[in-house]
């Protein structure tokens, strides 16, 4: 398949799916919002538990001791059930909500912990949070909304063909479909789990060998 003709698909897709993006996306903001304002409401004592082991992460980093395998494997675990949970939900029709929650979750997680790296080191943590958050997240934002709108066009679609009696004749053909764009999802995933085994722990070395840590 040529480029132009996956370009077209997508932009496609997108169109036909305008306004279940716009959602999801506004999910994602919303989360990162909540996220941010979140770090604001900590106490002390939990900032600093935080602070404490932030640190000991980058000291670790920075002393050479990566455990590349773990950090794979955790990547794994933080992000694969997410993408399952969404492709599951999206073969009910009742799974829109929770696909929506989940977006919320995913932009909280990302808004809180730049937040915090940021607020814990004030800008040392801007740093920390272009080089050692943002690049995986570029991948993984954009992969977790097309699925979110995977997902929640094809509840929707289950919804208007029982309504119309047409589920039945396809219903097989359709799921190994929608499973196969779960599938390239993933795989595209697997380019910011790469990245944020092998390139991000290398970047925070970076910057902890040429700034240092010293929490504001």
């Amino acid at each position: 398949m040529s480029e132009n003709r996956v370009l077209s698909i997508i932009n496609e897709h997108i169109q036909n799916n305008f306004w279940l993006y716009i959602i999801s996306l506004l999910c994602i903001c919303t989360g990162i919002v909540l996220g941010i304002y979140s770090v604001r409401y900590m106490g002390s004592f939990e900032k600093s538990d935080l602070l404490s082991y932030l640190k000991n992460f980058s000291s670790t980093i920075s002393s050479g001791n990566i455990n590349y395998k773990s950090i794979f494997a955790q990547t794994i675990k933080s992000n694969i059930p997410i993408l399952f949970a969404v492709w599951f939900l999206g073969l009910t029709m009742i799974g829109i909500p929770i696909i929506l929650i989940i977006d919320i979750i995913k932009g909280f997680t990302i808004g809180f912990t730049i937040s915090f790296v940021v607020n814990g080191m004030g800008i040392k943590g801007i740093w920390f949070s272009l080089l050692g958050v943002l690049p995986q997240n570029i991948i993984y934002i954009p992969c977790i909304i097309f699925a979110s709108v995977l997902a929640m066009e094809f509840s929707l679609t289950i919804l208007r063909d029982k309504t119309s009696r047409r589920w039945g004749s396809s219903i097989w053909l359709r799921i190994t479909s929608y499973s196969f764009s779960f599938i390239l999802v993933v795989s595209i995933m697997f380019v910011g789990f790469f990245m944020e085994v092998y390139l991000t722990p290398n970047m925070i070395k970076i910057i902890v060998a040429s700034i240092g840590w010293t929490a504001v």
